[in-house]
């Protein structure tokens, strides 16, 4: 029984319960990891005081350290990491390989405050994806020395990304993308970019058996200010993950399942240690923006004077309820004319129905979804379901 049957075996039981929503708020975690990780190490504060932790498994010689939640409202890398963590201590052969030739840290939150406000930004509204080298916030800094501390040999740099993504130019959505990013302007294939593009080879081949088509990477143009292209260009090898949607998921509990494989299928070939090589990275198709959550095609909208038949799409906002502490999606009009070119994940032809406005008589872009068309119905923003 190879990696991957041992871990769809074992899910279920292994599996962290009590992390379902996507909100996932500094003091939820900081209870979860005191509970079950005492030996956790703290590493910095953030810019409200809030602690920044790294949990460390394994002995080997290979160094590899993973981050979430640097975007505070991208949860997802850090469920499935925490699922990962509760795999690797089975008593499994495969387990025990990665465990015998890597040291695994993982800092599972490295945005506190933006984590407990919802935000993608810390609390002073930096982006610390983009701050590697002004350094205006602590976060960075905490990161930068870690790394510095212990030289890892490896870096896993975990986001989510939005249910716009497709694969290509097909009308599967991007599920999971992942890139080796630039060391420079030129997207040189450095000895470190080429390590990294092994390893996401191997991800894509193995995730291919569960989720065919739906695997895609970002274009690798070089960005001066990101974490990604800084930490390749000073010559670590770096993988950025990007948890995206999947059909009817968009709590993304099944995504979730595949990104802790995606990880394992990539600790699973570091510790092969087998000399680095391209592979069919580069086939594997490039993210495209092709999709909104709902597309209603050929809607009829009328006034006293004309008649149009429209395409409206829709996209799903996600706000924090504050007072229920859960996210909830706002369903926002994206676009309206021909949307021939967009897929939707709701795709409905509704062959001349009339638009209904409740707040408004016609659609409007970006205002809340607030009306019906034939047994569609939005109601101030929330989707009511057909």
């Amino acid at each position: 029984m190879n990696l991957l049957e041992k871990f769809q075996r074992n899910y279920e039981s292994i599996r962290v319960e009590g992390l379902e929503s996507k909100y996932l708020p500094y003091l939820k975690l900081k209870n979860y990891l005191d509970e079950n990780f005492s030996e956790k190490k703290r590493i910095g504060k953030s810019f409200l005081g809030n602690d920044i932790y790294v949990l460390k498994i394994g002995s080997g010689k290979t160094k590899i350290l993973a981050w979430s939640q640097m975007h505070g409202n991208e949860t997802t890398g850090t469920k499935a990491m925490l699922d990962v963590f509760e795999f690797l201590k089975l008593q499994e052969s495969e387990c025990e390989k990665i465990l015998e030739s890597t040291s695994f840290y993982f800092i599972p939150m490295l945005n506190p405050d933006g984590s407990t406000m919802y935000s993608r930004r810390n609390a002073t509204g930096i982006d610390l994806n983009r701050d590697f080298l002004k350094e205006s916030s602590p976060e960075i800094k905490v990161l930068k020395s870690f790394v510095q501390e212990i030289k890892p040999d490896f870096l896993f740099n975990l986001h989510d990304q939005r249910t716009i993504f497709n694969v290509g130019e097909t009308d599967k959505p991007a599920t999971l993308s992942f890139l080796a990013p630039s060391p420079n302007i030129e997207r040189s294939e450095t000895e470190p970019r080429i390590k990294a593009m092994s390893v996401i080879d191997n991800m894509s081949k193995g995730l291919e058996r569960l989720i065919p088509g739906n695997i895609a990477r970002f274009t690798d143009e070089f960005y001066p200010t990101s974490t990604g292209d800084n930490f390749m260009n000073a010559g670590f090898p770096i993988i950025l993950f990007e948890a995206g949607h999947y059909p009817n998921d968009y709590e993304r509990t099944k995504v979730r399942k595949f990104h802790a494989l995606a990880i394992l299928f990539a600790l699973e070939k570091i510790a092969q240690n087998e000399e680095a090589e391209v592979g069919d990275y580069h086939e594997i198709p490039v993210n495209n923006k092709k999709f909104l959550d709902i597309v209603l095609r050929n809607v009829l909208v009328r006034s006293n004077e004309a008649e149009s038949l429209v395409d409206i799409g829709i996209y799903f906002e996600e706000k924090l309820d504050v007072e229920n502490q859960e996210i909830i999606f706002c369903a926002r009009i994206e676009e309206i004319g021909d949307l021939s070119s967009y897929f939707g994940h709701l795709d409905i032809d509704k062959k001349g129905k009339n638009y209904l406005g409740r707040s408004s008589m016609f659609p409007e872009i970006g205002e809340k979804a607030d009306f019906s068309v034939g047994n569609i119905h939005f109601e101030k923003g929330k989707f009511k379901g057909r």
